[in-house]
């Protein structure tokens, strides 16, 4: 061995080291690292304060109501993501639920119910994305207008009675298991997953990043701002209708008033989620963790037989740090570039 290859080994195993310490350190500081810290907090103090909080049971529940609002704030994290906002999809989730009870109802087969139930909330989206991007409405006045308008027109075409009794073979989709967890675990993993990569791996989620941290850059840079918000929107109005439509199933009618605050909960879980406000910055893992929480923290105040009054205290509390933070890791970003 001559001189040269003992420190060259070392060189490498240091190399290897400040990697491994690199790696550590990301992770250390990541959004989704501390939302993990919070739901093991969470769990564990649920789990020394009720016996039933570790039961199989209570967590295919806290599961099983995650999905929802899972399936939601994934394409709306796209929305905020793009640097925009969508306070509809509580009113967009109704509008899926009653389509595709309504269409059931008056004898429809489930698959293209469903297909219509999601696309109506496709078309809701759409419109939000062509008055943003096309007519220079603000997205805030948009999607205000939208939530109101959709629960509006919902109430109108069913008179504000529910949508029942609905095919059994429908509500199956919502209540049946496979390998002893719920189908709707299933359907939730598979959004979940999709948005994920669509947001990380493809030009379309750089192009949306990419947006959102300077639109009229992106513009310059070739992008075709307008229509990839757009679809951005739609994928938002569509993922909440079909959110809708498994919500329908599940309870076996349609019911006019569901819905109703929902928005509330998903905004909460993409913000918490670490997703930035101000766009350019955002994950789809973050906004599924945020869902988890707002399950974790609902189904153990109940649990633990504490005024569910409280439920949106802590909530706000947890959203006023996640915005905290964000507004301190950008404040971080811009020092160090400005220091380069």
């Amino acid at each position: 061995m001559s001189a040269s290859e003992p420190h060259a080994a070392e060189a490498e195993v240091d190399r290897s080291a400040t990697a491994a310490g690199w790696w550590l350190t990301r992770l250390v500081l990541s959004p989704q690292f501390a939302l993990v810290i919070v739901i093991i907090v969470f769990v564990a103090f649920g789990a020394t304060h009720s016996d039933q909080f570790l039961k199989v049971g209570t967590w295919i529940n806290i599961l099983r109501n995650a999905v929802f609002i899972a399936i939601v704030a994934s394409f709306t994290t796209f929305v905020f993501v793009s640097g925009g906002l969508d306070l509809s999809v509580g009113s967009v989730f109704a509008v899926g639920a009653m389509a595709s009870a309504g269409l059931l109802y008056i004898g429809w087969p489930i698959l293209p119910a469903i297909l219509a139930g999601s696309g109506a909330g496709a078309l809701c989206g759409l419109i939000n994305g062509a008055l943003i991007n096309y007519y220079g409405i603000p997205p805030f006045i948009t999607t205000l207008g939208m939530l109101y308008a959709a629960r509006s027109l919902v109430v109108y075409f069913t008179g504000g009675q529910p949508i029942a009794p609905l095919p059994d073979a429908f509500s199956t989709i919502a209540r049946a298991d496979f390998l002893g967890l719920p189908l709707l675990l299933y359907y939730a993993a598979a959004v979940v997953i999709f948005a994920q990569i669509l947001l990380q791996t493809t030009t379309f989620g750089d192009a949306v990043r990419a947006i959102g941290g300077n639109r009229e850059a992106a513009s310059n840079a070739g992008i075709n701002v307008r229509a990839i918000s757009t679809v951005v929107y739609t994928l938002s109005g569509l993922s909440a209708a079909f959110a809708g439509v498994l919500m329908s199933a599940r309870l076996g009618s349609g019911q006019p008033s569901i819905g109703v605050g929902f928005e509330l909960q998903v905004i909460s879980a993409v913000i918490i989620g670490g997703t930035s406000l101000f766009g350019g910055i955002g994950s789809v893992l973050g906004a599924l963790l945020g869902s988890l929480i707002l399950s974790i923290l609902t189904t153990g105040l109940i649990l633990l037989r504490i005024d569910p009054v409280l439920q949106d205290f802590v909530i706000g509390v947890i959203i006023v740090a996640a915005v905290g933070i964000d507004q301190l890791r950008r404040r971080r970003m811009y020092r160090s570039v400005g220091t380069r």
